[in-house]
Parts: C-alpha cells; sequence; structure tokens
C-alpha cells in the first residue's frame, strides 16, 4: 500500500470529521433556500375566493349575473392588479394590503410616465377614423301644448291639430298652455313622455302635432318645427377633445402591453375553493 503524504492524511481526516459534514449540509440547504426564494419572488398565489368575492360584488351592483367570458375579464384585472402591486412593492412604494389601489394606480403612472403626443397626420387620421364620435345626436324643436282637459276634444280643435295650425293659432274654449321643447334629444324626449310618444315626435312631418298624450295637467300635443341631423364638427373645432382621446388610447395599448410583459416575470399559483369558469 502507498504510503500517504502528510497532506492527504490531513484531509482525510478533515473529510472524515462531523463538524466538516455540518458544514457541507449547511452549504447546500443555503443554496437550496437561496434558488427556492429566487424562485417564490417570481410566484403570485391568487386566492380563488378573493375572485369569487369580486364577481359577486360586480353582479351585485349590476343587478344580474356576469358571462363566463366576463368572469374570466374579471379574473385577469386581479391578476393584473397583483402583478403590479408587486412591482410597486420592489419599486419601493408603500408596502401596505389596504391601499392595494393606490398601489395599482402608482404603477400604471410609473408605466405611463412618458406620455406621447400625436402628429398632425395622426390627429387627422384619428379623426377621420372616428369622426361620428363627435357629431352630436340628432335632436328636434318642438311645439308642445297643453290641454287641460282628461275629455275628448272638440272636433273643431281636433281639426286645427289635423291641419297642423301653430299654437298661437289655436282657437279654443278650452284653457292651452304652450312651450317649446328646443333641440331635444330621444333620449330626452323618452324621459320627458314615455318611449312611445317619442318615438311618434321623433319620427313625426314637420308641422304635424302628435298626441295625445295623458297627465294630471291634462292633454299634452307635440309638434315637430326643426329637425336637427347630426353633422361631425371640424376637426378644429373638437382638436382638444380629440388629442386627448388619441393619448388615452395609445396610454390603454401601451400600459396593457406592459402589464403583459410584467405578467410574464411572474408564475400564477391559483390557491383555495371557488374557481371560475
Amino acid at each position: 500500500m502507498a504510503e500517504q503524504t502528510p497532506a492527504a492524511s490531513s484531509i482525510g481526516r478533515v473529510l472524515r470529521e462531523p463538524t466538516f459534514h455540518f458544514v457541507l449540509l449547511a452549504a447546500a440547504l443555503f443554496a437550496i433556500s437561496a434558488v427556492i426564494g429566487s424562485r417564490n419572488r417570481n410566484v403570485i398565489e391568487i386566492d380563488r375566493a378573493q375572485i369569487v368575492t369580486r364577481i359577486a360584488e360586480i353582479e351585485a351592483l349590476g343587478g344580474a349575473p356576469l358571462s363566463a367570458e366576463e368572469r374570466q375579464q374579471v379574473e385577469e384585472a386581479y391578476i393584473d392588479e397583483q402583478v403590479l402591486v408587486r412591482e410597486a412593492q420592489a419599486l419601493g412604494l408603500e408596502d401596505d394590503a389596504r391601499i392595494y389601489d393606490v398601489l395599482v394606480q402608482k404603477m400604471l403612472h410609473v408605466l405611463s410616465a412618458d406620455v406621447i403626443q400625436p402628429t398632425d397626420a395622426e390627429l387627422e387620421a384619428y379623426y377621420d377614423a372616428n369622426r361620428m364620435r363627435y357629431a352630436p345626436e340628432p335632436s328636434v324643436t318642438v311645439d308642445e301644448i297643453v290641454v287641460a282637459t282628461t275629455d275628448p276634444l272638440p272636433v273643431a280643435l281636433r281639426d286645427q291639430l289635423r291641419d297642423g295650425i301653430a299654437p298661437e293659432q289655436l282657437v279654443s274654449d278650452l284653457p292651452i298652455s304652450h312651450n317649446v321643447l328646443p333641440q331635444v334629444t330621444l333620449f330626452t324626449l323618452t324621459r320627458i313622455f314615455g318611449e312611445t310618444t317619442a318615438d311618434l315626435v321623433f319620427g313625426a312631418q314637420p308641422g304635424e302635432w302628435v298626441g295625445p298624450h295623458q297627465t294630471v295637467r291634462g292633454q299634452h300635443w307635440l309638434r315637430l318645427t326643426e329637425r336637427i341631423e347630426s353633422v361631425p364638427p371640424p376637426l378644429d373645432v373638437v382638436r382638444e377633445q380629440v388629442r386627448l382621446e388619441w393619448i388615452g388610447e395609445q396610454e390603454a395599448a401601451r400600459l396593457a402591453q406592459r402589464v403583459t410583459e410584467l405578467r410574464g416575470r411572474y408564475s400564477i399559483v391559483f390557491t383555495g375553493e371557488g374557481a371560475t369558469p
């Protein structure tokens, strides 16, 4: 057998020492812990119960159940929030579970700090593509008279209404009040007179009386005098509105892309019961 050198003999004694094995084990555990810890920092646990609660809150506010697609959108939005909170905390923003909404908004602000502005060509192209968005709603100007009776109108008065006689020229022994409703939309007329009467007025010919619409005040008769079509204004009139909407859409698209990129850094792990479809 070859004789061991002093150095080899010393190494052998060290390898046989229990303390050396303990040090090796500790080093291995430390390395494993570091790897696992690094992985865990990129893992976000999502409690499905929280998602179920949020869906229930939205359904309660809306008064109707969400569709499967809408429930999926709620889940995706919740995950995005958790990613943004994690990123906000990594940047040293407040770490407080009570202010998650604030953290989300701060992180969105951080991501969108470099606001871009449209060129004239981009602004004109955006306006042309969305021109009708800036057009006012169609509207009508309407004469309204209220005949203070719930009984059938006298034949003479009915004939005058049938002939489209102007309010100031109507002749009757019954009390008649007159009012003008200038440039009212279909939505406004519907709120005042209901859907049926509003549709009849909007579809009437100028000078045609529509009625009666009965209320406690008596019989309401409505006569269309002017129709204002929906025409988009020139770009110069709405330039600032168009600019802000262009920026809003660009920021929303860029934010969505950045949030998607951030989500790619994390593994999402669901916990708890109550999985969404």
